[in-house]
């Protein structure tokens, strides 16, 4: 295992601080494609707790990782400084209040519980991603988030209302919707060193954002634009602002009625003009399920080249059939094989597909595991046949599975790649694959994420994707924030010895774990186990 670091010791918190080897490698891994090993571990119990380390690293310059479940894709939750574990701050609470459609929660409450006590009034967090169970609420801001029903409900950032955060200096800052904040010294520093120049370039940023209906990729400068709140900064910044310790946020009414449709395409050329002709019926959801998921799902039938299942919702019955029936009739024009649903209970049986393959992809065997790489590109409504066809195309040349599904409704595709472990030059054929793909998602003028953040995957992207020019200005948001650099660095802005598949955790080049620990880790990635706690794994010491 990597050598510990020499660095100043923890300070006096509540919660826990530890260094020693188990628990050091339970922490060297998320969900994702890594492993790093991290100088420490600390899990505070309090807000002041974490203040107080983040302003010991500040003093100490110790790069800090922010942690929620580690079930992020991209990277954001490990690496080589002291991983902050928020699974237990401040006792993850939750306060619903029905009438004012509103929830406040901590960092460490999950999607699920906060969702389970607003549906109690009649409420929900519309965003709803298949992590729900374990996504935490920090973490879900720090990536702005979506699901499968965003193509309705959008990303993460449209419900939040307000964000307390600690900031780097190791500072309480409250964010409000439409409120100035109070002048801490972050706040006064984004204004004098980076605010002026982001208004000066108020063109060269609206021209060089990508225009897709979702983006995770760079801070969100043209969000900003728009509002002037810096919560829209913070949100999507991958804990490379500051530590998110509270959000509040916007719920709505539970809708009373569904329907939804599916139906087998011959053809995908068409997808584009498909989904955009669905989106004016307001689905929640439109989803694809290219032939490659199919086939490995062991559900595919001959002539089909991808499924699309349309969600409806709504307060009327007539009217929700009325939409249902209209989606029915415009996939008829592009399928012989159609399945509709009315109720909820059909409408589950629908989806029912949508859910097989992930078992199967968790569980592949040791010689062929599943990669999340080309994992979250988003491209225009009209560039999906374009995007699938590149995917499918590079796989072919670097003879690689893959598996393709997604957020059709927003153009948001993910790809899991299955390469054979046993194959001596499988890592090269991956990185070429995720060049090529990359090459087409800009050339397609879409972005490298649309829902899991940039992470450590794709940090070096941006300049690709945005142009030094607005690369420039994303550096003045992070120095102005964090100008020691101790908040996740090499996520979002990469290092100057950035590897981006330098620290994989397979292959033979993957950094050496004890063997408990890394059964242990692999048995969280068979189960979606994210719940359960790394020190748990890690033992006591």
């Amino acid at each position: 295992m990597q050598a510990q670091p020499s660095r100043p010791p923890f300070p006096p918190i509540s919660g826990i601080c530890r260094t020693d080897s188990p628990a050091r490698a339970a922490y060297a891994e998320g969900a994702g494609i890594f492993r790093i090993v991290p100088e420490g571990v600390v899990v505070p119990s309090t807000t002041r707790g974490l203040s107080t380390v983040v302003a010991w690293a500040a003093a100490n310059r110790v790069p800090l990782v922010p942690r929620g479940a580690g079930s992020g894709m991209a990277g954001g939750n490990i690496g080589s400084g002291v991983v902050v574990d928020l699974s237990v701050l401040d006792g993850a609470p939750l306060l619903v209040n029905g009438g004012a459609r509103r929830a406040v929660a901590g960092t460490a409450v999950t999607h699920r519980a906060l969702d389970e006590d607003a549906r109690r009034r009649g409420l929900r967090l519309p965003p709803d991603p298949s992590s729900a169970r374990f996504a935490t609420m920090g973490g879900m801001v720090s990536t702005n988030a979506s699901g499968p029903r965003s193509v309705a409900a959008g990303s993460i950032r449209r419900w939040v209302e307000a964000i307390e955060m600690i900031t780097p200096d190791g500072l309480p800052l409250l964010l409000r919707r439409g409120e100035t904040p109070l002048p801490t010294p972050t706040v006064e520093r984004f204004g004098r060193e980076a605010e002026p120049a982001l208004r000066a370039a108020e063109g060269l940023i609206r021209d060089r954002f990508p225009r897709t209906l979702k983006n995770s990729s760079g801070y969100a400068l043209d969000q900003w634009l728009d509002s002037g709140d810096l919560l829209d900064l913070v949100v999507g910044a991958e804990g490379t602002l500051g530590f998110v310790t509270r959000t509040e946020w916007r719920l709505e009414p539970v809708p009373r009625e569904y329907g939804g449709v599916r139906a087998a395409l011959g053809n995908i050329g068409a997808l584009g003009e498909i989904v955009a002709e669905l989106r004016e019926l307001s689905p929640s959801a439109v989803e694809y399920l290219d032939a490659s998921f199919l086939s490995f799902a062991e559900v595919g039938e001959g002539g089909v080249e991808g499924l699309l299942m349309v969600e409806l919702e709504g307060e009327d019955r007539g009217e929700v059939a009325s939409r249902t029936g209209l989606a029915g009739r415009i996939l008829a024009r592009h399928s012989e094989q159609i399945k509709s649903a009315a109720d909820r209970q059909s409408l589950e049986a629908l989806w029912s597909i949508r859910h097989a393959a992930s078992p199967m992809l968790a569980r592949l065997g040791e010689s062929r595991r599943s990669l999340q790489v080309v994992e979250d590109g988003c491209v225009p409504l009209a560039a999906m046949p374009g995007y699938i066809s590149a995917v499918r195309q590079s796989a072919e040349r670097q003879r690689l599975q893959v598996v393709i599904f997604g957020h059709a409704g927003e153009g948001n595709l993910h790809v899991n790649l299955l390469p054979d472990l046993a194959e001596p030059d499988w890592q090269e054929r991956v990185v070429a694959m995720f060049e090529e793909v990359t090459d087409a998602v800009i050339a397609l003028g879409g972005s490298p994420s649309g829902e899991h953040g940039d992470g450590r995957l794709r940090a070096h992207l941006l300049e690709r994707v945005y142009g030094p020019e607005i690369v420039a200005l994303f550096r003045l948001v992070k120095d102005a924030f964090d100008p020691k650099g101790i908040m996740n660095p090499g996520v979002k802005l990469p290092q100057p010895d950035h590897r981006p598949f330098g620290y994989l955790k397979v292959g033979d080049r993957a950094a050496p774990l004890p063997s408990r620990i890394e059964a242990g880790l692999r048995e969280i990635e068979r189960n979606a186990g994210y719940s359960l706690s790394r020190l748990e794994l890690a033992g006591d010491y």
